[in-house]
């Protein structure tokens, strides 16, 4: 504590948010009633506030180009090692943001002509520059948001993966630029152009390289939105969307401890998912709130997840949670429910190409009914979250809340991974790892996106 004539100064400590402590003067007026607002103030008080002053805004300078990494016209760098971090235990990780926080995000914002649903905004816009790279943060919306209000919004889901050569590939991202232009197209948003989708998903996988798991530990999870993000009143488009994407770095979906273990669903007939001529087939945000409720009242009678069924007679299967839904016959027959309520996955799509091209199975779309469950050997469940997850069993729990328990069907034991399902899930994943042999890494070559 400094006092000199009339003026007492402290230097408190202050960190403004960052690590390294920053010294700072502050003034105290004291005084007389005779010399209301006179204060004197030698020199070497004025020299070293100043001083002091510099100090705090060069450390504040410093510290945040040291974290953002940014080029002089504001656009963040590409690291030049895209090594995983060594300080963080990957296997603790499940499906979600598992307590941090990447270095940066993807975003942009444009302004859309009235009845404009071409690609042309978002390339006058120059929407694939690496500009649109920002420190991962909070994003700001009014209100009256056309998302908030109306729930004109589609995500996206992908991942990205170290593989044992040590570089960093994406699984198909063509296929996820392909799916949310068509929703894009259903909810009347400008669809992003094909290429400039790969390019910014690609883009921000690069410049958290950091965080994509080393091999067999993991993926780093994309996360792209696409929603109307300008402020409006009236039920219409928005005049201004925005195309977000964040990561994660995530481990198992279904995390069960050690060895994946086939999970436990029950088909619940008292509540749909979707209905035909609505939007089940697209991936738009508000198909998963209403299955909240339903996901809850069936973890709280002890089953992992649930299995929808249409919505006429509550006796076609859908999807399992946000999942698509197979069954294995003895014969290799698989079958798994046509497009139309559900959606396309890209998971889905794969596993069908490698089951008849690689296994010499008969792969069936057509309806599936829980009928049908009773002759099948098999059963998983799919998706970019889950990869292929083993089904153990199906319980029904009917219109009249009553569980069936004599009608439970347990798929082998009920607690053993069948072998299609092994091999089906080995060989995705070999591929997407870069350990399948040659001759299949070369024919599925076009499914990996290079990184770094």
């Amino acid at each position: 504590r400094i006092r000199r004539k009339g003026v007492s100064t402290d230097l408190h400590h202050c960190t403004w948010g960052y690590k390294t402590p920053i010294l700072f003067p502050v003034v105290e007026q004291q005084a007389s009633l005779g010399e209301k607002f006179k204060m004197e103030v030698n020199e070497d008080l004025v020299v070293t506030g100043v001083a002091l002053a510099l100090q705090m805004l060069t450390i504040v300078s410093f510290t945040r180009k040291a974290r953002t990494k940014t080029t002089s016209d504001g656009s963040p760098t590409f690291p030049t090692n895209t090594d995983p971090d060594p300080n963080i235990d990957w296997d603790s990780f499940g499906f979600g943001l598992n307590g941090v926080s990447v270095d940066f995000m993807w975003h942009n914002v444009v302004s859309v002509e009235s009845g404009d649903s071409s690609t042309s905004c978002w390339d006058s816009k120059q929407s694939t520059n690496s500009s649109c790279l920002k420190p991962m943060g909070e994003i700001s919306l009014h209100p009256a948001a056309t998302v908030l209000n109306y729930g004109q919004s589609l995500f996206e889901g992908l991942k990205a993966f170290r593989r044992k050569d040590g570089k960093i590939v994406l699984f198909r991202p063509d296929r996820n630029a392909a799916r949310i232009a068509a929703g894009a197209e259903r909810l009347l948003i400008p669809p992003l152009p094909k290429d400039g989708f790969v390019k910014a998903c690609s883009d921000l996988v690069y410049s958290n390289a950091r965080w994509v798991p080393p091999h067999g530990q993991g993926a780093l999870y994309l996360r792209p939105l696409l929603f109307g993000s300008g402020a409006g009143l009236g039920v219409k488009p928005s005049h201004e969307c925005t195309f977000c994407i964040y990561c994660s770095p995530v481990g198992e979906y279904f995390k069960k401890g050690g060895k994946a273990k086939p999970i436990r669903l029950q088909a619940v007939q008292k509540y749909s998912r979707a209905a035909p001529g609505g939007v089940g087939s697209v991936k738009a945000a508000g198909n998963y709130a209403p299955c909240f409720l339903v996901q809850k009242e069936v973890r709280a009678r002890g089953f992992d997840e649930a299995l929808f069924v249409d919505c006429v007679r509550g006796e076609a299967i859908e999807e399992a949670g946000a999942s698509n839904f197979f069954v294995v016959y003895p014969d290799n027959t698989i079958v798994t429910p046509p497009l139309g309520t559900i959606l396309p996955g890209i998971t889905r799509e794969s596993i069908m190409q490698l089951a008849s091209s690689e296994l010499g199975c008969r792969v069936l779309e057509k309806p599936l009914l829980l009928s049908d469950l009773a002759d099948a050997a098999e059963a998983f469940c799919c998706g970019t979250g889950a990869s292929i997850t083993p089904v153990g069993s199906v319980n029904i729990f009917n219109e009249s809340n009553e569980e069936d328990l004599e009608n439970t069907i347990l798929f082998g034991d009920g607690d053993s991974v069948g072998p299609l399902t092994e091999k089906l899930k080995s060989l995705l994943l070999n591929i997407q790892m870069g350990t399948a042999e040659a001759h299949i890494q070369d024919k599925y070559a076009g499914w990996m996106h290079i990184v770094a």
